[in-house]
């Protein structure tokens, strides 16, 4: 009995139209599990989980229940029951699925704990894909177990059915054409020569290199004055308090001198003045146009006057 079911698979498998070129995500189809003394609620997790673990890695998954929903029973049995260890039972699977891959879980009860695995099989011999399996696998371990398998057998089932293309050989690339009129020769290379900016020269002021001679007057000329400005003042105090306290001799005399000194001060603060602008004017003033001022200082008989005259720009 067992080798006319064989041998009706074999003809069916032959006679069965060959299955489209494989494009586009990897199709699947989940077979029953392969579960030996195992409880039929831990099958139906263990299914259910592969099948959202499949659909979760881009997958196109075709479910059991779907194939066989529009079978005659007699068949549907015969499809359940087959073995799904042998190549024309996984034929037959992916002939009635049109899927590209077979996929059957490994559940295994033994003392120690569960031995969990997956297959994947070419639906179009049935030969064997990948494989991978986790033994002594605790009941509330299992599906992460599953989801440790799924992580070795599906990435090697891509590999197999989805190999990336080859990469472009050098050789097989033409190289770039150039296209030139008729009669026109190539030019040669051309340099472009990119002209120098001018460099830029800032020029420091003639008269700035000069302008501390007359800021030195300056400062020289106000010490002038301070000394003859204390003189003319020793000799004030000298004519407020000496008539009170001691006859003065010659009262004229320390008149003269106060006046005079007094004058010295008066013209010594403002050349120093004049001296000290002038320093300033020479040292701000830029080199073109030429500054034309001429700093002034004219003393009166009642003080000094201090001034700067010419062109302005």
């Amino acid at each position: 009995m067992l080798i006319s079911l064989v041998a009706v698979l074999t003809v069916v498998a032959a006679q069965a139209p060959a299955l489209p070129a494989p494009q586009g995500p990897l199709s699947v189809l989940v077979a029953p599990p392969d579960a030996t003394g195992t409880p039929s609620h831990i099958v139906d997790f263990a299914r259910e989980h592969v099948t959202a673990q499949l659909e979760a890695r881009g997958v196109r998954v075709i479910r059991m229940d779907n194939v066989t929903r529009k079978m005659p029973a007699t068949k549907r049995r015969a499809l359940l029951r087959c073995k799904r260890t042998e190549a024309p039972c996984l034929q037959w699977l992916g002939t009635a699925s049109q899927a590209e891959v077979v996929l059957i879980t490994e559940l295994v009860r033994k003392p120690q704990g569960y031995r969990a695995g997956v297959k994947t099989h070419a639906a179009k011999d049935g030969a064997l894909i990948s494989e991978h399996s986790v033994s002594d696998v605790l009941e509330d371990r299992l599906l992460d177990a599953l989801t440790q398998t799924l992580d070795v057998v599906l990435p090697a089932t891509l590999r197999a059915l989805r190999p990336p293309p080859p990469a472009p050989r050098i050789d097989d690339v033409p190289p770039p054409t150039r296209v030139t009129r008729p009669g026109a020769s190539e030019p040669g290379p051309e340099t472009s020569t990119v002209p120098e900016a001018p460099a830029i020269v800032q020029k420091s002021s003639s008269a700035r290199r000069w302008a501390w001679l007359p800021a030195a007057g300056g400062v020289v000329l106000a010490g002038v004055g301070t000394v003859f400005y204390l003189k003319a003042k020793d000799r004030y105090d000298t004519l407020e308090t000496g008539g009170t306290d001691l006859p003065l001799r010659d009262s004229d005399a320390l008149v003269s001198q106060g006046k005079n000194a007094q004058t010295v001060s008066r013209v010594a603060f403002g050349l120093g003045a004049a001296g000290l602008v002038a320093g300033a004017v020479m040292f701000l003033w830029p080199e073109d146009p030429p500054a034309k001022v001429v700093p002034s200082a004219t003393v009166t008989s009642g003080g000094a006057m201090v001034g700067l005259s010419g062109t302005w720009p």
